[in-house]
């Protein structure tokens, strides 16, 4: 039984998987040529752009950046807009793909790095504490997660930024949780750039990334990496147009042609369909779990606010030790440690537990999975007593 969709989703659906086969089987170029495969592959990626413009909400296609992944697409944003002295506001529930680039540009490039803290209770960030650290003085950028992939809270992303951005801050979403199941627009979330990536929400393949950009906000970022694009060759400066300014290399067209069908596979179904299935079933497995005696919940009970992910921690046992019961006793594999951000775990109290242990459902996780999952933690929950 698979329970670690927070990573990335699985099974995915028969389309992506047939996209990615087809495009191994008969794919043959990058999309940058005259003759027919490229032709053919330059209209895959075209669509696959299209699909997800749809999905995220902007009206041009050529502000949909397809990238490697969501590490990728944050970590263009850092690296390419921050400069010394720029003052930066990031939060204790980012991931390491925000907090290590962050931590290094602190080193390297002297930017100042305000965190802002969370409500255990609740599993929101403090929007009092960030209007505070925005009148203390100018801010480039606040980097804000669309939902914890601890807690499984969903933020108030679009009321924050819009005090990000009555302070002249940008505002940098990861929607890493979110895009794909849960609504996920760029004007929605109030974002000037949105990170996202293909392999969990979307159902696309690992290895597959989404950066959008607000029209206009690519001048302010550079690229992460420079080379190729099939466009303007006679220049050796980076071409600035978009998408091309930040896809150099090779395309990775085996992901993009499954990307593509996920894409279109959202589409069909609907965010919005796809959240209210998800929200049913993390509702009931929250529920059923906080009935369970001796069991600490991370994820608060907030029903339809928690995005497909609920973190516990069995006192006296250690979470990868709890995984690992849970794997081997009962067929159930999940995630433990600290997920990538130990801040969250930190302001929790959980680090000298090893972290907690994850369950996170999808759009494939089935009603006796969930009832199979809700009896084998209440068992090891009683063996750990």
């Amino acid at each position: 039984m698979y329970f670690d969709n927070a990573a990335t989703s699985f099974p995915r659906p028969e389309s992506v998987i047939r996209a990615v086969e087809g495009w191994l089987r008969s794919g043959c170029a990058a999309g940058r040529g005259g003759h027919a495969g490229a032709v053919d592959a330059a209209q895959l990626v075209q669509r696959c752009r299209s699909s997800l413009a749809a999905i995220l909400g902007v009206s041009s296609p050529r502000q949909v950046v397809l990238t490697s992944g969501c590490t990728e697409s944050l970590n263009t944003v850092l690296l390419g807009l921050l400069s010394a002295g720029d003052r930066v506001i990031a939060s204790e529930l980012d991931h390491n793909s925000v907090l290590r680039p962050l931590a290094w540009l602190e080193r390297t490039r002297g930017i100042h790095l305000d965190l802002l803290g969370f409500d255990a209770g609740t599993g929101l960030l403090d929007a009092v504490q960030l209007e505070q650290q925005l009148d203390a003085g100018p801010v480039r950028l606040v980097v804000l997660t669309h939902a914890s992939n601890v807690t499984g809270r969903v933020q108030r992303v679009s009321e924050l930024a819009a005090l990000a951005a009555s302070r002249g801050a940008l505002v940098l979403v990861d929607a890493a949780q979110t895009a794909g199941h849960w609504p996920c627009s760029l004007d929605g979330l109030g974002a000037d750039f949105l990170a996202l990536p293909g392999h969990k929400g979307l159902c696309g393949p690992l290895g597959t990334g989404v950066l959008v950009f607000r029209e206009g906000r690519e001048d302010l970022v550079s690229p992460l990496k420079f080379g190729g694009t099939g466009t303007e060759s006679e220049l050796l400066a980076q071409p600035e147009r978009m998408p091309e300014k930040f896809e150099s290399g090779n395309l990775n067209m085996p992901g993009i042609a499954g990307l593509g069908a996920a894409a279109d596979w959202v589409l069909e179904r609907t965010p919005e369909l796809l959240r209210a299935n998800l929200v049913a079933k993390t509702d009931w497995l929250l529920a059923e779990l906080g009935r369970i005696s001796g069991l600490r919940l991370l994820t608060p009970s907030v029903p339809g606010e928690i995005c497909g992910i609920v973190s516990f921690v069995v006192p006296g046992l250690d979470a990868h030790e709890a995984a690992m019961v849970l794997e081997q006793a009962f067929g159930i594999r999940c995630r433990a440690g600290l997920h990538c951000a130990p801040l969250v775990h930190r302001a929790l109290g959980t680090e000298s537990a090893g972290g907690a242990v994850r369950l996170s459902v999808g759009e494939f996780t089935t009603e006796s999975e969930l009832a199979q999952a809700v009896s084998a933690v209440g068992e090891l929950a009683m063996v750990a007593r």
